[in-house]
């Protein structure tokens, strides 16, 4: 909702293109005060100006560039990554006013995409294990700092269901992801054809639904959720109450299913948010003419208002597309041995510095986990926090012990 609004007053100011305007400041943003930060938890023998140049640099040559220009909410992830890692490594040193900014702008990041909240969810674990394992004041300040973007993020989505019964008099029906990616997967169909029917369990209205065509295709997340042909479909073709309860069930769902086939159900898990890990193209920050279309038929708008819509140089030709992602995921793969490298150095990295470095490489299996095994890997969701590994990789390089001054502080200015 937030992140609508926002595209919706640029465009009605006829200045779409400033919303890359507004990326590009968040990430600048984020990527200052963490270098900043880092700067007071260790030396690092590097200007500010270096550190966040540099890193930023190293990750425009991959898919960056695009997701600043991108007019949807991704970016927003790396920038909501980039500030938990520089709180947990560097949160003991933040002041008032870097602890306000920092959790204005991840505050903003986390509701602006269901998956960021899950990402959220899931980052907690591992940062309330970094403070058990450290010592001193102020490790517990990262733990607290994520789970409020935690509560956040359900108060906004308590919020705007609030708002929408009693100003809209209708009721928030939410897309049931959780549920019909176990189906796909295979465990939450095993399961259902083992119980269904039940009159207790509101998914076999969907199992039931499941059933009204022998087609195999119906079986993909995408036409579960989404599709409305009678060959296809199956949630959209069920009344409306059926829905609802099947949308409302789906964490319980989820719970049972585990319960009962939880070998296969971590399977299933792991294998998607693996297969997520080796999607990362950049295709689907571009849109094709039949995105293009679609995109104008939902819209309502009259053609006039769309002609913005017609000036997307990319989509004209892409016969380099191909050798890009190519050359992308030659550089995510050299990058991540830099990273893991420089980790296990012992002695090569401060560690505070290891510390960021770990927790974006953890930030990048949750989305993984979170955008491949919840919902359905696709390029987009990988590609959009992959260049983090460019960045960690130029950052790690920069502030390695060999290259750092003895005696010289680093560079907070």
């Amino acid at each position: 909702m937030a992140y609508a609004l926002l595209v919706a007053t640029f465009w009605r100011g006829d200045a779409l293109g400033a919303v890359a305007g507004v990326h590009l400041a968040a990430l600048l943003f984020a990527v200052w005060l963490t270098m900043r930060l880092l700067q007071r938890s260790a030396q690092t023998g590097r200007s500010t100006l270096q550190l966040v140049t540099i890193p930023l640099l190293a990750g425009a040559v991959t898919s960056l560039p695009f997701y600043i220009a991108y007019v949807m909410p991704d970016i927003f992830t790396s920038v909501m990554l980039i500030l938990i890692a520089a709180v947990v490594a560097a949160g003991r040193y933040m002041n008032l006013i870097e602890w306000l900014g920092a959790l204005a702008l991840a505050a903003f990041a986390v509701v602006l995409h269901p998956s960021h909240l899950g990402i959220a969810v899931l980052m907690v674990p591992f940062v309330v294990l970094a403070a058990l394992l450290r010592l001193g004041y102020g490790r517990w300040l990262a733990a607290g700092f994520v789970i409020c973007l935690v509560a956040l993020a359900i108060a906004e989505r308590k919020a705007f269901e609030f708002a929408t019964e009693t100003v809209a008099r209708k009721e928030v029906i939410y897309t049931p992801y959780i549920t019909a990616r176990l189906i796909v997967d295979g465990p939450g169909l095993d399961y259902l054809d083992d119980v269904c029917p039940r009159t207790d369990l509101a998914t076999c209205a969907l199992h039931e639904a499941l059933s009204w065509s022998d087609d195999p295709y119906r079986l993909t997340a995408t036409h579960i959720i989404f599709e409305q042909s009678e060959k296809l479909g199956s949630f959209r073709l069920m009344p409306i109450e059926d829905q609802r309860a099947v949308a409302s069930e789906q964490r319980a769902f989820f719970l049972q299913v585990l319960v009962a086939r939880p070998f296969g159900t971590i399977y299933a898990l792991g294998k998607n948010a693996f297969t997520q890990l080796g999607m990362n193209s950049i295709e689907m920050t571009i849109p094709n003419e039949a995105v293009i279309r679609n995109a104008k038929s939902l819209s309502g708008l009259p053609e006039a208002q769309l002609a913005v819509l017609d000036k997307i140089v990319l989509t004209r030709d892409q016969p380099w597309l191909g050798p890009v992602n190519s050359i992308h995921a030659t550089i995510y793969l050299i990058s991540a041995i830099i990273v893991i490298r420089l980790l296990l150095w012992s002695g090569r990295v401060a560690p505070p510095l290891k510390l960021f470095a770990v927790f974006i490489l953890i930030g990048i299996a949750v989305n993984a986990l979170v955008c491949g095994g919840v919902s359905q890997p696709a390029d987009r969701y990988g590609a959009r926090v992959m260049w983090l590994l460019p960045f960690t990789a130029a950052f790690l390089f920069l502030v390695q012990r060999s290259s750092v001054s003895q005696g010289t502080a680093g560079d907070t200015s």
